[in-house]
């Protein structure tokens, strides 16, 4: 059985020019574009998030099964192992931020009280072309990061999370998230958090409704209650959904083939897997494959911020 080839990359370990700490790191884009490749291939960052913030240029992205070609100024958020993929070309440049991603989830509970996404952040590519004085005071920040990276002032860590925090807050408050905020849903909130958890670890062992019920210590139609209320989904479709996104991650960013893709996903049977994939979606595996191009170094014209 052929495993997922999506590299994660430790920033700390496989980047040695890396600034910052092990809970924050920093460097300019064309630093790391210099090491890596303006031509990124497809690959995660387990356990952290990362922000990319280009005031020059431009990007030409895969996040997620997302396509994006996006002017600078921009920045792409990209959750912990969200699969991401792009090319820049040379004028293209700004600043990367890697974070711890427990320095990050307290600050969209502030942002999102008592809301989903205080835990299902998408993945995020943004123009700020229409944010002046946002820009304004993410260039002071940024100057500010640059020195706390690079010099060892006294209480450097500590600062450096606070800035990374002040940056990100910055930035995610001008993303439009829905707002479903409701304070004396708190306790069923996290358990709806538990339930996505669940899914995240389970999935592929194909558990059903009853089992999640269970663990949870909940009756099937409390969790159904929760979901609906929380995701406007039974729990049944959260379960499908997360199975459907991690195939088409395999499909966009392994060369596995769909029957290897169908067996890491639990299926038993690869026919099951096509059909089910085609119910849901609308077209084979295959199809869906074939329909989303790879990334090209040399795009058509797109219009500022259009997603493809």
């Amino acid at each position: 059985m052929c495993q997922s080839p999506i590299t994660n990359i430790d920033i700390s370990k496989e980047y040695d020019e890396s600034l910052g700490t092990d809970d924050v790191h920093y460097q300019s884009f064309a630093r790391m574009a210099a090491f890596f490749g303006r031509d990124m291939q497809a690959h995660r960052h387990d356990q952290y998030f990362q922000m990319h913030f280009l005031d020059t240029g431009q990007i030409e992205l895969q996040l997620d099964d997302h396509r994006y070609s996006v002017q600078a100024p921009l920045f792409v958020l990209t959750p912990p192992s969200v699969p991401h993929a792009f090319i820049t070309e040379s004028d293209s440049d700004g600043h990367v931020l890697t974070v711890r991603e427990d320095l990050i989830w307290p600050l969209l509970e502030v942002l999102y009280p008592g809301t989903r996404e205080a835990f299902g952040l998408p993945g995020l590519c943004l123009s700020l072309a229409d944010k002046p004085d946002e820009l304004a005071a993410l260039k002071h920040y940024w100057q500010l990061i640059a020195r706390e990276s690079t010099e060892q002032l006294p209480g450097r860590g500590h600062t450096l999370v606070l800035l990374a925090q002040a940056v990100f807050t910055l930035l995610l408050r001008n993303a439009k998230l829905d707002d479903h905020a409701s304070g004396g849903m708190r306790g069923e909130l996290k358990l709806f958090q538990r339930f996505t958890q669940l899914i995240d670890t389970h999935y592929h062992q194909h558990w059903t409704v009853p089992e999640y019920a269970s663990e949870l210590h909940l009756t099937e139609s409390r969790l159904t209650d929760i979901c609906r209320r929380f995701a406007n989904r039974p729990p049944k479709r959260l379960i499908f959904d997360r199975q459907l996104r991690e195939a088409r991650r395999l499909l966009l960013f392994s060369d596995s083939t769909v029957s290897e893709i169908a067996w890491q996903l639990g299926f038993k049977d690869p026919a099951y897997f096509a059909r089910f994939f085609n119910r849901i979606v609308g077209c084979s595996p295959s199809a869906y494959r074939a329909q989303k191009v790879p990334v090209s170094p040399h795009p058509g014209p797109l219009s500022k911020g259009e997603r493809v």
